[in-house]
C-alpha cells in the first residue's frame, strides 16, 4: 500500500496528474484526498504552510472536483458499505452487472489494463 501512495506522489512530482492505475492506488488517492480536505478544514494554517509558494487558483481546495476528475469510478468505496457485502467477488451479480474489477484484496495491485502497469524495476524507498 505504501508503494501505491509513493507511485501517486511520483506522478505529481513528475508534473503529472495522480491517475490511479489499480484498486490500491484508488484507495490511496481517496485516503489522501480525505486527509487533505480534513487539513484544510481543521488546520488551515497547516494547509497554508503546505502550499506556501504555490500560486493560488480559484478552485483550490475543491475536493469534490478532484474526486470527479481523478477517478474513473468509485467502486472501491463500495467495499465499505455494509449493504454491499460480497461485492468484491467476481461472482457477485452487482459486480458482474457493473463490470467491476480487482476488488478482492489479493487483486488490489493488479493494473486495471495492461498499459496501466507501472515499471516493475522502479526504485523502492522501502
Amino acid at each position: 500500500m505504501i508503494r501505491a501512495f509513493d507511485d501517486l506522489a511520483d506522478d505529481i512530482k513528475a508534473g503529472g496528474v495522480p491517475r490511479p492505475r489499480c484498486t490500491g492506488e484508488e484507495m490511496a488517492l481517496h485516503l489522501a484526498l480525505e486527509h487533505a480536505a480534513a487539513i484544510t478544514d481543521d488546520a488551515p494554517d497547516l494547509a497554508e504552510e503546505f502550499t506556501e509558494g504555490l500560486p493560488a487558483q480559484p478552485d483550490d481546495y475543491d475536493w469534490f472536483a478532484c474526486k470527479d476528475l481523478l477517478f474513473e469510478d468509485h467502486d472501491v468505496l463500495m467495499l465499505y458499505e455494509p449493504w454491499m457485502e460480497g461485492i468484491e467477488s467476481p461472482d457477485s451479480a452487482v459486480n458482474q452487472h457493473f463490470g467491476m474489477v480487482h476488488l478482492r484484496p489479493e487483486d488490489w495491485f493488479k493494473p486495471f489494463r495492461p498499459e496501466d502497469e507501472r515499471d516493475p524495476a522502479r526504485p523502492s524507498r522501502y
